[in-house]
């Protein structure tokens, strides 16, 4: 690539994101922008730092969505090691894209998520399938529509519990009958989520944004302990926008962006970085990226992520800067994400096939 005189990076830029932010742009992020500024910042137990590596957790319309056939993922989140209480996150996802109509795609997914935390080892998991309609509205734009529907349980280990019945004066004998009763010690019930997301990609370059809207326990599933009282989870609502703007041959800027808020839960984290294209030849990309997020009033989290063609392997770490750092030393968490996109070879152009016998 030829260059024509010495542009100043802002003058790029600017001249970059002017081109890229259409009207329609400039209309879903102010619908983004407006959800986000009615979300006060409150940290919530189950989440993800990589969050733009889980979207189906998010957004069921991000199913499919993606360079590729189908798509697998894998996070596994260790928080709050450094105090009694810690909590272990893992999911696993994986999406496909199921049939192609003209300008119309539609895909499905499957998300498995477990999180256990405490002495009790108190559980959350949920299996459920996701489903997406994607429509075309130009070579640029994709709606989609998502829907999903999964099970999910409560659960915890009652043995590992201590109770004042058991302590003897000098030690507690678990041995000892407690005097409480816990039964169900387990709840299941289905939840529903909708979704909406807009996907933009202009053209051959390496800029695209997905912008979504989502809500989740739609039905409001009941997971209490106790039969005679019935606990509903609260819906929870998100939006989420990641993108990213190529500046130049080998540069690219990235951002992202989730609220959420279940109740008085609520979540908000921003983040930016860069991505820096080491090789890009047919067949062999290698990319790295460096990142800065934080989740507002409680970590600062960097990241960084390595591409090698189809494979895409992040780390990141929660630094805790809230009022928990008295227990936790600054300490928060680590996560852990491997992504791998099947990306079909394309076909030879004028090559003819010879057999090998």
């Amino acid at each position: 690539m030829c260059s024509m005189g010495y542009k100043s990076p802002v003058v790029i830029l600017s001249s970059g994101i002017e081109q890229l932010i259409s009207i329609q742009m400039r209309s879903c992020l102010l619908i983004f922008l407006i959800f986000l500024a009615f979300l006060p910042a409150k940290a919530q137990d189950l989440h993800f730092s990589q969050f733009y590596h889980n979207p189906l957790q998010f957004n069921a319309a991000s199913t499919g969505i993606f360079n590729g056939d189908w798509r697998v993922a894998g996070l596994y989140r260790s928080q709050w090691s450094s105090v009694p209480v810690d909590y272990s996150t893992f999911a696993v996802a994986f999406d496909r894209k199921i049939l192609q109509r003209g300008a119309t795609q539609v895909s499905g997914g499957l998300l498995l998520e477990r999180d256990q935390a405490g002495d009790a080892g108190l559980r959350w998991t949920q299996v459920g399938l996701s489903g997406s309609v994607a429509r075309q509205l130009s070579a640029e734009q994709v709606i989609v529509v998502g829907a999903g529907l999964a099970f999910v349980q409560r659960s915890f280990n009652v043995e590992k519990l201590k109770f004042k019945n058991q302590w003897t004066g000098d030690v507690f004998d678990q041995q000892l009958p407690s005097g409480e009763t816990f039964s169900p010690s387990s709840a299941m019930a289905p939840t529903l989520s909708a979704s909406l997301l807009w996907h933009y990609r202009p053209g051959s370059s390496r800029s695209w944004l997905d912008i979504g809207l989502g809500a989740a326990h739609l039905n409001g599933p009941s997971v209490s302990f106790r039969d005679d009282i019935k606990t509903k989870l609260p819906m929870r609502l998100n939006a989420l926008l990641h993108g990213a703007w190529q500046i130049n041959e080998r540069f690219d800027l990235v951002g992202f962006a989730l609220a959420q808020q279940m109740t008085k839960a609520q979540e908000i984290v921003l983040g930016a970085g860069v991505r820096r294209i080491l090789t890009d030849v047919p067949g062999n990309l290698t990319a790295v990226q460096f990142s800065l997020a934080t989740r507002l009033k409680d970590a600062f989290i960097p990241a960084v992520q390595l591409e090698k063609n189809n494979w895409t392997i992040g780390f990141s770490y929660d630094w805790n800067m809230s009022d928990f750092q008295v227990a936790s030393q600054h300490r928060g968490g680590l996560e852990i994400a491997v992504v791998y996109r099947h990306v079909p070879v394309p076909p030879l152009v004028g090559s003819k096939s010879c057999p090998i016998f």
